[in-house]
Formats: C-alpha cells, sequence, structure tokens
C-alpha cells in the first residue's frame, strides 16, 4: 500500500507544477495583450504607416486618369465655390470652339460684372486681341474680364455662355455643379464640387493646347490697339514655378489652374505624370497659415503620397492555367484548359502582392465539342477591398474536335429522350407484339383443327 500511496502522492504534486505552470503562462500572456506601452507603439507605427492628407483641405481628391481610380477623397460632393477654377470650364468651351487666331474686341457689356478688386489684365473696352492670347490671359494671369470677352465671342452674350456651361458640366457627369459666372467671382448660386472640377478638368487636360497653357509659367502679350506695352503673364501656380515663391515648387507638376476668394479660400487643381501614372488633384478652401498658402503644401503632398503609393504592375499574366472545363463529346479530351485572353496591368498599391487579388470566376461545368482554341468559356473579375481592376474574358487554350462515334451516340441518346420518338417506338414495338400475338393465335387454331381432323378420320376407320 505503501508503494501506492507514494506514486499517488507523486502524480497529485506533478499535476499541481503543470496547473502553475499553466496559470503564470496566461497572467504573462494577458500582461502583453494589455501593455499601454505596446500600445502607444502600435498607435505610433500605424500613424507612420498613413500619414494623415488633406488636413487643411475642405474638400480633396487624387485621381489616376489611366486606371480611372480615386485614390483619396474628402468631402468630394460638397458643393463649395470653386473661384478661379471655373475658367477651366470656360477654357474648355473656348478651346472646343476653336479660332484661336481670330481676332476679338472687347465689347462694354463684357465688363457688368467684374470687380476692381479682382484679378486683371486691364483689357479695356475696344482693345482687340486675339483668341490664344485671350486665354493666355484667362489661364495664366486669371484676367476675369476675359472669361467674359470670350463668352461673348463663342456664344454672343455671356448668358448663353452659361448655359452653354452648364450643359456641359451635365454632358459630363457633374451633379454638383451650377455656373453663375465665366470667372469663378462670389455668387450664393454658383458652387461645384471637388469630384466635379476633378471631371472637367480631365476632360480640358485632354486638349493639347490647354495643357500647353496650362502648364506655361511665363508668357508675353504682345501690343494691341489700345497700348504700344506688351503684357508680361507669370503664373500663380507656384507648384511649377519658383519666381514669386520658391518654396512650392514639385517638378512632377504639369499645371493647371489656381483660384482664391474669401469665401472659397485657396483652390488649386493639378496634374502630374510619373512612372506611368497620370494624377489629377481637387483641393478646395485651404487656409494661407503664417503666410504658407496651403492649397500647394497639400496638393504636393498629396501627390508625393500617391507617386510612392502605388504603381502599375502585372497582376494576370496570360500564359497562366486558370481552371479547366469538362468537354462533352471531345475527341481524344475530356477536358480543356483555360486561360485568360490577354494579361493585364493594373494600378495597385505597392505593398499589395498581386497573389492577393481575388480572382472571382465565372465558367460553365462543362460544354460540348467541338471547341475551338481562343473560344470564350467564361470571364474573371479581379478585384481587391472593393476596388475592381478588370474583367478578362477565359478562354480554351487548345482546340477540342467533336468525336464521331461519341456525337453518334448522344444523338440516339437525344433521339430517345425524345418524346414523340418515344411514343413511335412503342407503337412500333406494340405492332409488333399485336402482329406476334395474332400469328401465334392463327398458327395455334390451324394445328388445333389439323389435330381434330386426324383424330375424327382414325375413328371412322374403326368402324
Amino acid at each position: 500500500m505503501r508503494p501506492a500511496k507514494e506514486f499517488a502522492m507523486k502524480r497529485l504534486f506533478f499535476l499541481l507544477l503543470i496547473l502553475i505552470m499553466f496559470t503564470f503562462q496566461i497572467f504573462s500572456y494577458a500582461s502583453e495583450l494589455t501593455d499601454p506601452e505596446s500600445d502607444a507603439e502600435t498607435a505610433a507605427e500605424s500613424e507612420e504607416i498613413a500619414p494623415e492628407l488633406a488636413e487643411t483641405a475642405r474638400n480633396a481628391v487624387v485621381y489616376e486618369t489611366l486606371s480611372g481610380q480615386i485614390l483619396f477623397e474628402k468631402n468630394i460632393h460638397e458643393r463649395v465655390p470653386v473661384a478661379s477654377l471655373t475658367k477651366i470650364m470656360t477654357a474648355l468651351l473656348v478651346i472646343e470652339h476653336g479660332g484661336f487666331d481670330e481676332l476679338v474686341t472687347a465689347k462694354e457689356t463684357a465688363f457688368f460684372d467684374i470687380t476692381s478688386d479682382g484679378s486683371t489684365q486691364n483689357i479695356v473696352t475696344g482693345e482687340t486681341m486675339s483668341v490664344e492670347d485671350l486665354l493666355y490671359c484667362l489661364m495664366i494671369s486669371s484676367a476675369n474680364e476675359s472669361s467674359n470677352i470670350l463668352a461673348e465671342y463663342v456664344s454672343g452674350s455671356v448668358e448663353v455662355f452659361l448655359e452653354e456651361m452648364n450643359a456641359r458640366a451635365r454632358a459630363l457627369g457633374c451633379t454638383d455643379t451650377n455656373f453663375a459666372n465665366t470667372h469663378g467671382l462670389p455668387d450664393d448660386n454658383h458652387y461645384s464640387s471637388a469630384y466635379d472640377m476633378m471631371l472637367i478638368t480631365q476632360e480640358a487636360m485632354k486638349h493639347p493646347l490647354f495643357a500647353e497653357i496650362a502648364n506655361t509659367t511665363a508668357k508675353t502679350i504682345p501690343p494691341t490697339n489700345k497700348t504700344d506695352r506688351t503684357r508680361d503673364l507669370f503664373t500663380t501656380n507656384h507648384l511649377i514655378s519658383t519666381r514669386i515663391q520658391p518654396g512650392y515648387i514639385y517638378h512632377l507638376a504639369m499645371g493647371v489652374k489656381t483660384g482664391y476668394t474669401s469665401k472659397a479660400g485657396y483652390c488649386l487643381s493639378s496634374s502630374a505624370v510619373n512612372d506611368g501614372m497620370s494624377l489629377i488633384t481637387i483641393v478646395l478652401g485651404c487656409p494661407r497659415i503664417d503666410d504658407v498658402t496651403m492649397s500647394f503644401i497639400e496638393t504636393k503632398k498629396l501627390m508625393e503620397w500617391a507617386f510612392d503609393s502605388f504603381s502599375y504592375r502585372q497582376i494576370l499574366n496570360r500564359v497562366s492555367i486558370i481552371d479547366s472545363v469538362k468537354v462533352e463529346l471531345g475527341k481524344d479530351h475530356s477536358e480543356v484548359n483555360v486561360v485568360p485572353q490577354r494579361s493585364m496591368t493594373a494600378l495597385i498599391p505597392k505593398d499589395l502582392d498581386p497573389e492577393d487579388i481575388e480572382r472571382r470566376i465565372t465558367l460553365p461545368d462543362s460544354v460540348t465539342a467541338p471547341v475551338g482554341k481562343e473560344q470564350i468559356l467564361g470571364q474573371m473579375v479581379l478585384s481587391h477591398n472593393g476596388t475592381v481592376y478588370g474583367t478578362v474574358p477565359l478562354v480554351a487554350s487548345f482546340e477540342v474536335e467533336l468525336s464521331a462515334e461519341e456525337n453518334f451516340m448522344e444523338n440516339v441518346r437525344e433521339a430517345v429522350n425524345q418524346e414523340w420518338i418515344r411514343y413511335a417506338v412503342a407503337a412500333i414495338i406494340g405492332i409488333i407484339l399485336l402482329y406476334a400475338a395474332v400469328v401465334i393465335i392463327y398458327n395455334y387454331a390451324r394445328r388445333t383443327q389439323r389435330v381434330r381432323g386426324n383424330y375424327r378420320g382414325k375413328k371412322r376407320r374403326r368402324r
């Protein structure tokens, strides 16, 4: 008995030791989970990974034109004043109208809503300039009077031109825009949004002349019939020029337009191209802090972030076998491999592994031969976190011919499965069975009659 008791005590001691060690591990793990210093370090790392963007902007958007992706957004559909960004639409309509070498004489009616404290090139009634020179005055030095002069040239009156501006905005998909003037001076009924200005800027940048003017830092306008002096224009976009404010320059920026009123704040529509990416950025409602115009600072930060965070990479290879599909009636092949119709390159985050992109595949359970090479059998949608990168048809990687034997047997099976065929076969079988029954009955009757005749003849002979 004593050895048994000692064994039991040892076992109990061993179990207690295991329990103590297990408890210690639980408390140690819990202390790691609730360590405030650890939480602080994690939060700090998160802030470093995802810095705040457009903090001082009321509205902002970063759009990549080639992929059609919005990379960053902030209040992009809010209706707000956009100041001289209005002139992007004015310039778009003028450029679409054409006639850049034509001479235009400023009418007195063009100055009806021009204030003395707005940006100007001091064009006067009766002064004649070319359409192209007026466009430079409009976009580089933001001359308000040139907006109305050009509007009257294109449409005959500012009122008709405004109707055309709003119609063009609607045609581009702008749902939060109404233009009450051609230049952007304050008006309660004059507004747009970051998203709509993005659409308008994108359309304008499709025109080489607009892109050229929007990226021009300086321009000399020749003398006119009202002045012997040239006009020297200098851009107000300090992202592309160091002449006035050297601290804002961004080497990848390519225009487009600045704007400011006390109500709209500092606004900037800009573009940039780098490593195959083409950006349009809009920032609205920025302040000026300690003599620093934040619209330039926020735009530069947004562009640097976009170029640092995204890149075009191949996410699908043309030769990759995606799946296989069963082939009915195939000769030599019971299934066919399925591949993408084309390779795909997409704009994706630089820290995203292409293998982690979701592939939603749609394919039939089977197809019937013949199957041609490159025949479309289905499709694949590639996406990640709600962003759809594209849809690619899935095609057969080789040809599968029709098997004559299998085709014949399938035709037989199909024929047998048709209702009228079944009825016909049943009728034929019924007729055959009926005919056989009649023959059997007939032969039986004849044999019976013959037997009776023989039996009677025998009886007569016996008499």
